[in-house]
């Protein structure tokens, strides 16, 4: 029932857990592309049609749900994983669990390497609604802690959520 294939390069370390053969070929595809793009694995030049036309977005440190165009949220979404590999020393982005159900996935990673001379890791889990073949929904499970170095570090270089 858990498959583990693994990917890597030089940014990423992808680890794949509970990819379930019975889920939607739909889910299955659009979770595999997400994670392979949110890894910077292997950026999906299709990003922005994996998402609904409009998207709902939760953070669980500040508990507001956003609504976001989707095609707006995937650009965004892209230029804050890239900026992140530029500002990070060493950068890499462990995907270390992708549980893909009938309905969606979730998705748990660290990020790790250090700013200005300091280690950080930054875990955070990720699940995701599909409906229709598109993400509808994206609840982030993180520590704003963990985040406050690299925000500061991307506010810095003018590349915070751009």
């Amino acid at each position: 029932m858990t498959s583990a294939a693994t990917t890597k390069t030089t940014e990423s370390t992808t680890t794949r857990q509970g990819d379930h053969p019975n889920a939607p070929a739909p889910v299955r595809d659009v979770a595999n592309r997400f994670v392979q793009t949110y890894g910077l694995t292997r950026i999906d030049p299709d990003f922005a049609q994996l998402f609904a036309e409009t998207v709902e977005v939760w953070h669980s440190f500040d508990h507001e749900t956003m609504t976001l165009p989707g095609d707006e949220f995937a650009g965004a979404m892209l230029r804050m994983l890239r900026a992140t590999a530029d500002i990070v020393q060493g950068h890499s982005d462990r995907i270390w669990s992708l549980e893909i159900g009938d309905d969606g996935f979730a998705m748990a990673a660290t990020a790790s390497g250090e700013l200005e001379g300091a280690p950080v890791q930054i875990a955070r889990c990720l699940l995701v609604t599909v409906r229709d073949g598109r993400i509808a929904r994206i609840c982030e499970f993180g520590d704003r802690q963990q985040r406050a170095p690299l925000d500061a570090a991307l506010r810095a270089a003018g590349r915070f959520r751009s």
